[in-house]
């Protein structure tokens, strides 16, 4: 079900806005480059102090000190709650019901403000060996807009919220995007012998839940169902460079 929103952006507005998007990006990774000797000398630094402070502590167990408290993975809906979920192929960016499924995932706001959170995802998806189509503006619509969606069709995700603590899981995206999306599930096709839903982080396999994989900034994210010689070859490694 394609989308037929009505003040949807011209397809030269969405490459005008990929193109500067994707410059933005190349800014972010040539500034992390710059920055992560940086980073390093301060987190020896940062080490160092901690190791004098536990030794000038002495160790000290003290068991009335409150536990530590611990981060909590999101709990997602059971996707066939979810209003206008698809199985069968093809997936449109399905935004029709969009407004629905939102109130349904309790997400936060959508932000490009200065100080909001505003991280990208490559995502691939590959069904038997086939690749599928991230479709543009998935998440976005006139009646509702995501934090998590896309502008274009290159598999380019955008993370912008107006919570600079939203740390987003896959199975969110899916969700938003409308997908049927579990554990052992991708559209209509489940886990039956080698025949399986693999995803993969930067070239490397989640061995978790692949709905509570957490989108990253800057990686590349491969989702896939089939055997293992269905797999991408060579699997995306890393998000696209500059170059």
């Amino acid at each position: 079900m394609a989308n037929t929103d009505q003040g949807r952006p011209t397809k030269a507005q969405r490459k005008e806005q990929a193109r500067i998007e994707r410059e933005e990006i190349h800014r972010k990774q040539a500034s992390r480059s710059r920055n992560r000797n940086i980073g390093i000398i301060v987190g020896v630094v940062v080490i160092a102090a901690v190791v004098g402070l536990v030794i000038v502590l002495g160790g000290n167990n003290n068991t009335d000190d409150a536990a530590t408290p611990t981060s909590s993975a999101p709990v997602l809906p059971q996707p066939d709650t979810l209003a206008g979920i698809m199985k069968a192929q093809p997936w449109p960016n399905n935004t029709e019901q969009l407004p629905a499924r939102l109130a349904e995932l309790n997400l936060p706001q959508l932000s490009d403000t200065a100080g909001a959170l505003h991280h990208h995802i490559q995502l691939y998806v590959y069904v038997d060996g086939q690749s599928v189509v991230v479709p543009a503006n998935i998440g976005l619509s006139s009646q509702a807009a995501s934090p998590l969606h896309t502008h274009d069709d290159t598999g380019l995700v955008h993370v912008e919220s107006a919570d600079p603590d939203f740390a987003p899981v896959l199975g969110q995206f899916m969700d938003v995007w409308g997908v049927y999306f579990t554990k052992d599930c991708l559209g209509d096709q489940c886990n039956q012998g080698n025949r399986q839903v693999r995803v993969y982080e930067n070239g490397q396999q989640y061995t978790g839940d692949p709905t509570l994989m957490p989108l990253s900034d800057l990686t590349a994210v491969v989702i896939t169902y089939g055997t293992p010689a269905d797999l991408p070859d060579p699997m995306p490694s890393s998000f696209p460079s500059a170059g």
